[in-house]
């Protein structure tokens, strides 16, 4: 436990640090801020998807009695049918749930934001953090254990065991579970590649399969539209999370690990290796060689990265499935002039970062608040069961992703549920509002193994990306810059953080 509490001293520590350098971005991004709380309704002539009125009103507990908030609620500047979507998911879970009030609280997860917010008794009962999270914040008693609501449902027995060691400690108990995972790969702009001529006889975009390919069709956009190849988020974290996966793909995997740990149990960063070195020498290349990068990339966010794109100011973005709406619903690129395609190989080989989102609950949730809270989820369809109502769900929310101009896709299930999966699948193709000859790489690329699945770096992966951000931004700003030095250092800053925090 000592050693635990030197580790949440050190986030801690880390937090107020930041916080004194700088503003947390708004928006709903992975590392963005809280907005002002939603409004509770839509606009009056926006109603919910007509699915909504094929889900039952009969009454499932009239004995159910307490008040829960909902952190996953969508923003007030969400789009209208998405908020009337929701304002119909209540309405029925007000029918069935009558003595469970339901609070909207839109809450945009960071981890400097929910640590003060669940030691001060203030945070959502339900809250949606990355993978990267859940075993600090369960270490630290941050969050609630959900075990029994979870048996209470019947959906132990559906969890993977991957998502059990993810969501779950030592002792077997639970404390929450995964809302659906991604895989990077990246985001285009038709109208971008049609202007530069990489439209292909099928009237598809020459979209590229390597890195080099990458550098190079980026440079003919570049040069034929004046605008960017390529939006790079350099600011924050968000550069040397995408970077880890160029590190990968040029071959800093296996001996070459960026991080590994030794036979005595001691935590070891490697950055100067030559597969680390070459991807940040492509890293230099795409910004003074090939000239494709945003001329903002060291103070543009993961929102920024996603506007860019879909205001037409930038060709390509990495992003991964579970963000196809922002640069089309949120930010108007028409589904038809969009594309998600495979993250492209390097010299290296064809890796692919895969992470995702969970459930969690507040440590004050208390085991009634849970029952309700697993009972909203099950009629929005987050949890793996097969009703008439949950269908209905399902269609109501593909409904709502058509209606709202986002891509309806097949999604990427997070459960270990065959029948449910299909039923997904079946939904999406109901309600498809895309052509997928401009998925079927990305989706193809996993099932076929010709891109491998990878994991986040293992330990303090915020921290670790954040050196790496440091690296790239001294990089990309300063043409004479030297990368080994830039490597160096960052690799300097973070072992010797390793060594004061777990190698003791």
């Amino acid at each position: 436990m000592k050693k635990i509490s030197r580790v949440l001293a050190a986030v801690l520590a880390l937090l107020m640090l930041l916080s004194a350098c700088y503003k947390e971005p708004a928006g709903d991004d992975i590392n963005g801020g809280t907005p002002p709380p939603p409004t509770t309704a839509p606009p009056a002539n926006v109603t919910p998807p007509d699915e909504i009125k094929d889900m039952s009103t009969d009454v499932v507990d009239a004995d159910l009695t307490c008040t829960v908030t909902l952190g996953n609620w969508p923003p007030d500047t969400a789009p209208a049918a998405e908020l009337a979507l929701f304002e119909g998911y209540r309405s029925v879970m007000n029918a069935q749930y009558p003595n469970v009030t339901i609070v909207p609280n839109y809450y945009s997860y960071t981890l400097s934001t929910y640590i003060g917010m669940a030691l001060g008794g203030t945070a959502p009962n339900i809250f949606q953090p990355p993978f990267t999270d859940p075993q600090l914040l369960i270490s630290q008693g941050l969050v609630a254990d959900v075990t029994e609501a979870l048996r209470q449902f019947g959906i132990l027995e559906k969890f993977s065991p991957a998502y059990v060691e993810l969501l779950g400690d030592e002792n077997g108990r639970i404390y929450g579970f995964p809302r659906d995972p991604y895989i990077l790969g990246m985001h285009i702009n038709i109208d971008l590649f049609e202007q530069a001529g990489l439209i292909d006889d099928d009237g598809l975009p020459m979209y590229p399969k390597t890195l080099q390919e990458l550098a190079e069709y980026g440079q003919i956009i570049r040069e034929k539209t004046g605008k960017a190849g390529l939006v790079f988020p350099a600011s924050e974290t968000f550069g040397g999370w995408l970077f880890t996966n160029i590190a990968w793909n040029f071959g800093a995997v296996g001996e070459f690990a960026m991080q590994r740990q030794e036979a005595d149990g001691k935590w070891i960063v490697d950055l100067t290796s030559e597969p680390v070195v070459a991807a940040m020498e492509y890293m230099r290349s795409l910004r003074w060689e090939y000239d494709i990068l945003n001329a903002d990339a060291t103070t543009t966010d993961w929102a920024g990265g996603h506007s860019a794109l879909g205001t037409g100011a930038a060709a390509m973005n990495f992003a991964a499935d579970d963000s196809v709406d922002q640069p089309t619903a949120s930010v108007g690129l028409p589904v038809n002039r969009f594309a998600l395609i495979p993250f492209p190989a390097g010299p290296g080989g064809a890796y692919a970062l895969t992470g995702g989102t969970c459930f969690m609950f507040s440590p004050d949730t208390t085991h009634d608040q849970a029952v309700a809270l697993m009972g909203f989820l099950r009629i929005i369809g987050m949890l793996p069961f097969l009703d008439d109502d949950i269908v209905a769900g399902m269609r109501a929310g593909a409904a709502a992703r058509r209606d709202r101009g986002a891509p309806v896709l097949p999604p990427l299930s997070a459960w270990n549920d065959p029948e449910f999966i299909a039923k997904q699948r079946e939904i999406a193709d109901e309600y498809s509002n895309v052509d997928m000859r401009l998925y079927n790489s990305f989706f193809n690329s996993f099932t076929d193994g010709s891109i491998l699945l990878r994991g986040e770096e293992p330990v303090f992966a915020q921290r670790f990306y954040r050196e790496l951000t440091s690296a790239i931004q001294r990089i990309i700003t300063r043409e004479d810059a030297d990368v080994m030095r830039a490597l160096e250092r960052a690799q300097e800053e973070f072992q010797d953080f390793l060594d004061d925090e777990i190698n003791r």
